[in-house]
């Protein structure tokens, strides 16, 4: 699906009042330019995947998916997706139901009543401190330092590891 000139637009302006007013788009958060942009940058890739894509093959996958684990691998499965996601504003977590132990059919329901004005509004709703702190995360957990000249490179990684793209093959120097 090709996004359309209107929708790029809009992510574009979003992306830059949300940089050049901080407090206006965000008012609930004070956040660091950094985190700033870093919150940003993802809120914008994800609402352009979003925008992209097969609103029902999504859905169709992810519960097939699900469906397809074992009990066990399930529990395991959503243990290291709540590691993540317990760091949410407890305010969050009540509003989308959030909880340690959510079984399997309570998130196939979810799954399935997804559309997407659900998605932008839930990618809205993460706050750009924890985004920027999970991307922080990452960096140094893969041994990177950030610096200015390549901070979009490394956005760029990391977003094809959490998207589920495959990396580049890095050419030894």
């Amino acid at each position: 699906m090709k996004l359309s000139k209107a929708a790029i637009f809009r992510i574009i302006l979003f992306s830059v009042i949300s940089l050049c007013f901080p407090s206006y788009a965000f008012p609930q958060e004070k956040v660091s330019l950094q985190d700033q942009m870093i919150g940003s940058t993802f809120k914008t890739l994800a609402k352009g995947f979003a925008a992209a894509m097969d609103i029902d093959k999504f859905k169709k996958d992810n519960i097939g998916q699900i469906n397809k684990l074992s009990p066990d691998k399930y529990k395991k499965k959503y243990a290291k997706i709540y590691d993540v996601i317990k760091a949410l504003p407890p305010e969050l977590k009540t509003k989308y139901g959030i909880i340690e132990d959510m079984p399997r059919e309570q998130v196939i329901k979810d799954i399935e009543s997804l559309d997407k004005k659900k998605i932008y509004e839930l990618i809205n709703s993460i706050p750009n401190t924890f985004i920027a702190r999970e991307f922080k995360e990452y960096l140094k957990e893969n041994k990177r330092g950030v610096q200015e000249s390549n901070f979009i490179k490394e956005i760029n990684e990391f977003w094809k590891k959490i998207s589920g793209k495959p990396q580049e093959p890095k050419l030894k120097k």
